[in-house]
Protein backbone atom coordinates (compact mmCIF):
# COMPACT_ATOMS: atom_id res chain seq x y z
CA UNK A 1 0.00 0.00 0.00
CA UNK A 2 1.29 3.47 -0.89
CA UNK A 3 0.66 6.52 1.20
CA UNK A 4 -2.06 8.73 -0.29
CA UNK A 5 -0.74 11.91 -1.94
CA UNK A 6 -1.73 15.16 -0.32
CA UNK A 7 -3.70 17.66 -2.41
CA UNK A 8 -1.48 20.17 -4.21
CA UNK A 9 -1.88 22.85 -6.83
CA UNK A 10 -0.02 22.87 -10.17
CA UNK A 11 0.00 24.56 -13.58
CA UNK A 12 -1.13 22.83 -16.74
CA UNK A 13 2.08 23.82 -18.52
CA UNK A 14 4.11 21.83 -16.02
CA UNK A 15 2.47 18.51 -16.92
CA UNK A 16 4.50 16.30 -19.23
CA UNK A 17 2.54 13.59 -21.06
CA UNK A 18 4.50 10.54 -22.13
CA UNK A 19 2.93 8.06 -24.58
CA UNK A 20 4.14 4.54 -24.07
CA UNK A 21 4.52 2.89 -27.52
CA UNK A 22 2.56 -0.30 -27.95
CA UNK A 23 4.25 -3.33 -29.43
CA UNK A 24 3.22 -4.10 -33.04
CA UNK A 25 0.59 -6.81 -33.37
CA UNK A 26 1.89 -10.21 -34.26
CA UNK A 27 0.98 -11.35 -37.75
CA UNK A 28 -0.26 -14.88 -37.89
CA UNK A 29 1.76 -16.69 -40.50
CA UNK A 30 0.61 -20.16 -39.56
CA UNK A 31 -2.86 -21.60 -39.54
CA UNK A 32 -2.33 -22.74 -35.95
CA UNK A 33 -1.86 -19.10 -34.83
CA UNK A 34 -5.24 -18.01 -36.23
CA UNK A 35 -8.26 -17.80 -33.94
CA UNK A 36 -10.48 -20.82 -33.75
CA UNK A 37 -13.38 -18.96 -35.42
CA UNK A 38 -11.21 -18.08 -38.41
CA UNK A 39 -9.77 -21.58 -38.69
CA UNK A 40 -13.30 -22.99 -38.71
CA UNK A 41 -14.41 -21.04 -41.82
CA UNK A 42 -14.80 -23.18 -44.95
CA UNK A 43 -12.45 -22.56 -47.85
CA UNK A 44 -13.89 -20.43 -50.65
CA UNK A 45 -13.54 -22.91 -53.49
CA UNK A 46 -15.47 -22.78 -56.72
CA UNK A 47 -17.34 -26.00 -57.14
CA UNK A 48 -18.89 -27.64 -60.16
CA UNK A 49 -21.44 -25.57 -62.05
CA UNK A 50 -24.12 -28.20 -62.29
CA UNK A 51 -26.53 -25.89 -64.07
CA UNK A 52 -24.02 -25.21 -66.83
CA UNK A 53 -23.22 -28.93 -67.06
CA UNK A 54 -26.95 -29.71 -67.38
CA UNK A 55 -27.46 -27.16 -70.16
CA UNK A 56 -24.34 -28.35 -72.01
CA UNK A 57 -25.42 -31.99 -71.76
CA UNK A 58 -28.97 -31.25 -72.95
CA UNK A 59 -27.63 -29.10 -75.80
CA UNK A 60 -25.24 -31.88 -76.81
CA UNK A 61 -28.06 -34.45 -76.82
CA UNK A 62 -30.27 -32.21 -78.94
CA UNK A 63 -27.40 -31.59 -81.37
CA UNK A 64 -26.60 -35.31 -81.69
CA UNK A 65 -30.27 -36.14 -82.19
CA UNK A 66 -30.48 -33.54 -84.96
CA UNK A 67 -27.35 -34.89 -86.66
CA UNK A 68 -28.60 -38.51 -86.46
CA UNK A 69 -32.02 -37.51 -87.82
CA UNK A 70 -30.48 -35.58 -90.70
CA UNK A 71 -28.04 -38.41 -91.47
CA UNK A 72 -30.81 -41.01 -91.54
CA UNK A 73 -33.01 -38.75 -93.66
CA UNK A 74 -30.30 -38.11 -96.26
CA UNK A 75 -29.27 -41.78 -96.40
CA UNK A 76 -32.89 -42.87 -96.83
CA UNK A 77 -33.52 -40.29 -99.53
CA UNK A 78 -30.31 -41.21 -101.40
CA UNK A 79 -31.30 -44.88 -101.33
CA UNK A 80 -34.50 -44.12 -103.21
CA UNK A 81 -32.65 -43.17 -106.43
CA UNK A 82 -35.59 -41.06 -107.60
CA UNK A 83 -36.48 -37.40 -107.82
CA UNK A 84 -37.27 -37.18 -104.09
CA UNK A 85 -33.75 -38.30 -103.18
CA UNK A 86 -32.06 -35.95 -105.63
CA UNK A 87 -34.27 -33.08 -104.47
CA UNK A 88 -33.26 -33.79 -100.86
CA UNK A 89 -29.58 -33.75 -101.79
CA UNK A 90 -30.05 -30.48 -103.67
CA UNK A 91 -31.89 -28.84 -100.76
CA UNK A 92 -29.21 -30.04 -98.34
CA UNK A 93 -26.45 -28.56 -100.52
CA UNK A 94 -28.38 -25.31 -100.79
CA UNK A 95 -28.80 -25.17 -97.01
CA UNK A 96 -25.06 -25.74 -96.46
CA UNK A 97 -24.23 -23.04 -99.02
CA UNK A 98 -26.62 -20.59 -97.35
CA UNK A 99 -25.10 -21.34 -93.94
CA UNK A 100 -21.59 -20.70 -95.26
CA UNK A 101 -22.67 -17.41 -96.86
CA UNK A 102 -24.30 -16.30 -93.60
CA UNK A 103 -21.10 -17.10 -91.68
CA UNK A 104 -19.00 -15.20 -94.21
CA UNK A 105 -21.38 -12.23 -94.13
CA UNK A 106 -21.29 -12.06 -90.34
CA UNK A 107 -17.51 -12.34 -90.29
CA UNK A 108 -17.22 -9.56 -92.89
CA UNK A 109 -19.61 -7.36 -90.90
CA UNK A 110 -17.62 -7.82 -87.71
CA UNK A 111 -14.39 -7.07 -89.60
CA UNK A 112 -15.81 -3.86 -91.11
CA UNK A 113 -17.09 -2.69 -87.73
CA UNK A 114 -13.69 -3.32 -86.16
CA UNK A 115 -12.04 -1.50 -89.06
CA UNK A 116 -14.04 1.67 -88.31
CA UNK A 117 -12.99 1.57 -84.68
CA UNK A 118 -9.31 1.10 -85.51
CA UNK A 119 -9.40 3.93 -88.04
CA UNK A 120 -10.92 6.30 -85.50
CA UNK A 121 -8.45 5.45 -82.73
CA UNK A 122 -5.40 5.61 -85.02
CA UNK A 123 -6.55 8.90 -86.52
CA UNK A 124 -6.97 10.33 -83.03
CA UNK A 125 -3.47 9.13 -82.09
CA UNK A 126 -1.97 10.56 -85.31
CA UNK A 127 -3.58 13.95 -84.68
CA UNK A 128 -2.41 14.10 -81.06
CA UNK A 129 1.15 12.91 -81.74
CA UNK A 130 1.59 14.60 -85.13
CA UNK A 131 2.52 11.29 -86.78
CA UNK A 132 2.48 11.98 -90.53
CA UNK A 133 3.18 8.34 -91.50
CA UNK A 134 0.27 7.08 -89.41
CA UNK A 135 -1.99 9.80 -90.82
CA UNK A 136 -1.08 8.76 -94.39
CA UNK A 137 -1.89 5.14 -93.54
CA UNK A 138 -5.25 6.15 -92.05
CA UNK A 139 -6.14 8.21 -95.13
CA UNK A 140 -5.12 5.37 -97.44
CA UNK A 141 -7.36 2.88 -95.62
CA UNK A 142 -10.18 5.42 -95.50
CA UNK A 143 -9.98 5.80 -99.29
CA UNK A 144 -10.13 2.02 -99.72
CA UNK A 145 -13.14 1.89 -97.40
CA UNK A 146 -15.10 4.42 -99.47
CA UNK A 147 -13.79 3.37 -102.87
CA UNK A 148 -16.57 2.98 -105.42
CA UNK A 149 -19.22 4.99 -103.54
CA UNK A 150 -20.94 7.38 -105.92
CA UNK A 151 -22.03 9.77 -103.17
CA UNK A 152 -18.38 10.32 -102.20
CA UNK A 153 -16.90 10.46 -105.69
CA UNK A 154 -16.26 14.21 -105.56
CA UNK A 155 -14.66 13.93 -102.12
CA UNK A 156 -12.38 11.08 -103.21
CA UNK A 157 -11.27 13.07 -106.27
CA UNK A 158 -10.60 16.21 -104.23
CA UNK A 159 -8.64 14.23 -101.62
CA UNK A 160 -6.53 12.57 -104.33
CA UNK A 161 -5.85 15.99 -105.81
CA UNK A 162 -4.60 17.63 -102.61
CA UNK A 163 -3.19 14.81 -100.48
CA UNK A 164 0.24 15.20 -102.11
CA UNK A 165 0.49 18.83 -100.92
CA UNK A 166 2.78 19.80 -98.08
CA UNK A 167 0.66 19.17 -94.97
CA UNK A 168 1.24 17.90 -91.49
CA UNK A 169 -0.73 15.05 -89.91
CA UNK A 170 -3.49 17.28 -88.46
CA UNK A 171 -4.04 19.13 -91.76
CA UNK A 172 -4.19 15.87 -93.72
CA UNK A 173 -6.76 14.43 -91.33
CA UNK A 174 -8.78 17.66 -91.47
CA UNK A 175 -8.80 17.46 -95.27
CA UNK A 176 -9.94 13.82 -95.13
CA UNK A 177 -12.69 14.67 -92.68
CA UNK A 178 -13.83 17.64 -94.76
CA UNK A 179 -13.99 15.73 -98.05
CA UNK A 180 -15.08 12.20 -97.03
CA UNK A 181 -16.71 12.14 -93.60
CA UNK A 182 -18.29 15.56 -93.19
CA UNK A 183 -20.72 15.07 -96.15
CA UNK A 184 -22.10 12.00 -94.35
CA UNK A 185 -22.76 13.77 -91.03
CA UNK A 186 -25.93 15.68 -92.10
CA UNK A 187 -27.38 12.41 -93.46
CA UNK A 188 -26.62 10.68 -90.16
CA UNK A 189 -28.25 13.56 -88.27
CA UNK A 190 -31.38 13.27 -90.42
CA UNK A 191 -31.51 9.49 -89.82
CA UNK A 192 -31.40 10.01 -86.05
CA UNK A 193 -34.00 12.79 -86.15
CA UNK A 194 -36.39 10.76 -88.31
CA UNK A 195 -36.13 7.69 -86.06
CA UNK A 196 -36.63 9.79 -82.92
CA UNK A 197 -39.72 11.45 -84.40
CA UNK A 198 -41.22 8.09 -85.35
CA UNK A 199 -40.57 6.75 -81.84
CA UNK A 200 -42.13 9.85 -80.26
CA UNK A 201 -45.28 9.68 -82.37
CA UNK A 202 -45.84 5.92 -82.11
CA UNK A 203 -45.26 5.70 -78.36
CA UNK A 204 -47.54 8.70 -77.82
CA UNK A 205 -50.50 7.10 -79.64
CA UNK A 206 -49.93 3.37 -79.13
CA UNK A 207 -52.41 1.62 -76.83
CA UNK A 208 -50.06 -0.77 -75.00
CA UNK A 209 -46.66 -0.80 -73.33
CA UNK A 210 -45.64 -4.02 -75.11
CA UNK A 211 -46.15 -2.40 -78.49
CA UNK A 212 -44.07 0.56 -77.34
CA UNK A 213 -41.18 -1.67 -76.27
CA UNK A 214 -41.20 -3.72 -79.46
CA UNK A 215 -41.39 -0.68 -81.72
CA UNK A 216 -38.71 1.27 -79.85
CA UNK A 217 -36.34 -1.72 -79.93
CA UNK A 218 -36.91 -2.42 -83.63
CA UNK A 219 -36.64 1.25 -84.61
CA UNK A 220 -33.41 1.70 -82.67
CA UNK A 221 -31.86 -1.40 -84.25
CA UNK A 222 -32.97 -0.17 -87.67
CA UNK A 223 -31.40 3.21 -86.94
CA UNK A 224 -28.13 1.58 -85.85
CA UNK A 225 -28.01 -0.51 -89.02
CA UNK A 226 -28.61 2.54 -91.24
CA UNK A 227 -25.95 4.61 -89.46
CA UNK A 228 -23.37 1.82 -89.63
CA UNK A 229 -24.13 1.27 -93.33
CA UNK A 230 -23.82 4.99 -94.01
CA UNK A 231 -20.32 5.14 -92.54
CA UNK A 232 -19.18 1.94 -94.28
CA UNK A 233 -19.82 -0.95 -91.86
CA UNK A 234 -22.80 -2.76 -93.46
CA UNK A 235 -23.41 -4.91 -90.34
CA UNK A 236 -25.01 -8.34 -90.18
CA UNK A 237 -26.98 -9.71 -87.26
CA UNK A 238 -24.04 -10.46 -84.96
CA UNK A 239 -22.21 -7.24 -85.81
CA UNK A 240 -25.45 -5.28 -85.25
CA UNK A 241 -25.77 -6.78 -81.76
CA UNK A 242 -22.11 -5.98 -81.11
CA UNK A 243 -22.71 -2.42 -82.29
CA UNK A 244 -25.66 -2.11 -79.91
CA UNK A 245 -23.47 -3.27 -77.03
CA UNK A 246 -20.75 -0.79 -78.03
CA UNK A 247 -23.29 2.04 -78.15
CA UNK A 248 -24.64 1.21 -74.68
CA UNK A 249 -21.08 1.03 -73.33
CA UNK A 250 -20.27 4.39 -74.94
CA UNK A 251 -23.35 6.00 -73.36
CA UNK A 252 -22.48 4.67 -69.92
CA UNK A 253 -18.82 5.72 -70.16
CA UNK A 254 -19.65 9.23 -71.37
CA UNK A 255 -22.20 9.74 -68.60
CA UNK A 256 -25.09 10.34 -70.96
CA UNK A 257 -27.50 7.79 -69.51
CA UNK A 258 -29.01 10.28 -67.04
CA UNK A 259 -32.06 11.33 -68.98
CA UNK A 260 -35.27 12.29 -67.28
CA UNK A 261 -38.11 14.75 -67.03
CA UNK A 262 -35.74 17.61 -66.13
CA UNK A 263 -34.23 17.47 -69.63
CA UNK A 264 -37.65 17.62 -71.26
CA UNK A 265 -38.70 20.46 -68.97
CA UNK A 266 -35.60 22.47 -69.82
CA UNK A 267 -36.31 22.01 -73.51
CA UNK A 268 -40.04 22.68 -73.75
CA UNK A 269 -40.56 24.75 -70.60
CA UNK A 270 -42.02 23.99 -67.19
CA UNK A 271 -45.42 25.45 -67.98
CA UNK A 272 -45.94 23.48 -71.16
CA UNK A 273 -44.67 20.28 -69.57
CA UNK A 274 -47.28 20.52 -66.83
CA UNK A 275 -50.03 20.71 -69.47
CA UNK A 276 -48.83 17.73 -71.48
CA UNK A 277 -50.54 14.40 -71.14
CA UNK A 278 -48.70 11.43 -69.72
CA UNK A 279 -48.62 9.65 -73.10
CA UNK A 280 -47.23 12.70 -74.90
CA UNK A 281 -44.58 13.13 -72.22
CA UNK A 282 -43.65 9.47 -72.58
CA UNK A 283 -43.37 9.93 -76.33
CA UNK A 284 -41.02 12.89 -75.89
CA UNK A 285 -38.92 10.91 -73.41
CA UNK A 286 -38.60 7.93 -75.77
CA UNK A 287 -37.73 10.25 -78.63
CA UNK A 288 -35.01 11.90 -76.54
CA UNK A 289 -33.64 8.49 -75.57
CA UNK A 290 -33.56 7.43 -79.22
CA UNK A 291 -31.75 10.66 -80.04
CA UNK A 292 -29.12 9.93 -77.38
CA UNK A 293 -28.62 6.40 -78.73
CA UNK A 294 -28.30 7.75 -82.27
CA UNK A 295 -25.66 10.30 -81.32
CA UNK A 296 -23.69 7.62 -79.49
CA UNK A 297 -23.95 5.38 -82.56
CA UNK A 298 -22.55 8.19 -84.73
CA UNK A 299 -19.58 8.49 -82.36
CA UNK A 300 -19.00 4.73 -82.54
CA UNK A 301 -19.45 4.33 -86.31
CA UNK A 302 -17.70 7.50 -87.48
CA UNK A 303 -14.32 6.47 -88.95
CA UNK A 304 -12.64 9.75 -87.95
CA UNK A 305 -12.87 11.73 -84.70
CA UNK A 306 -14.34 15.22 -84.70
CA UNK A 307 -11.35 17.32 -85.78
CA UNK A 308 -12.84 20.25 -87.66
CA UNK A 309 -16.56 19.47 -87.76
CA UNK A 310 -18.58 20.32 -84.66
CA UNK A 311 -20.16 17.40 -82.83
CA UNK A 312 -23.99 17.44 -83.03
CA UNK A 313 -25.55 18.69 -79.81
CA UNK A 314 -28.07 16.59 -77.98
CA UNK A 315 -30.33 19.43 -76.84
CA UNK A 316 -30.54 20.99 -80.29
CA UNK A 317 -31.49 17.67 -81.88
CA UNK A 318 -34.07 16.90 -79.18
CA UNK A 319 -35.59 20.33 -79.68
CA UNK A 320 -35.79 19.61 -83.41
CA UNK A 321 -37.47 16.26 -82.72
CA UNK A 322 -39.98 17.93 -80.38
CA UNK A 323 -40.84 20.44 -83.10
CA UNK A 324 -39.50 23.43 -81.16
CA UNK A 325 -37.04 24.48 -83.87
Amino acid sequence: MTKPRKPASFRLEEIEVVDTPLPPPAIATDAAQLPATVRGLPALERGWRWGSILLAAVGGLVGLASVVWLHDLVREMMARQDWIGWTTIGLLGLAVLALLMIILREAAGLARLGRLGRLRHEADAAALEGDKALALDVVSRLKRLYHGRKDLGWGLARLAEHEADIMDAAELLRLSERTLVAPLDPIARSIVAASAKRVSVVTAVSPGALIDMLFVASENLRMLRRLATLYGARPGTLSLLKLARMVVTHIVLTGGIALGDDVIQQLVGHGLTAKLSARLGEGLFNGALTTRIGLAAIDVCRPLPYIEVQRPRFRELVAEVAGLR
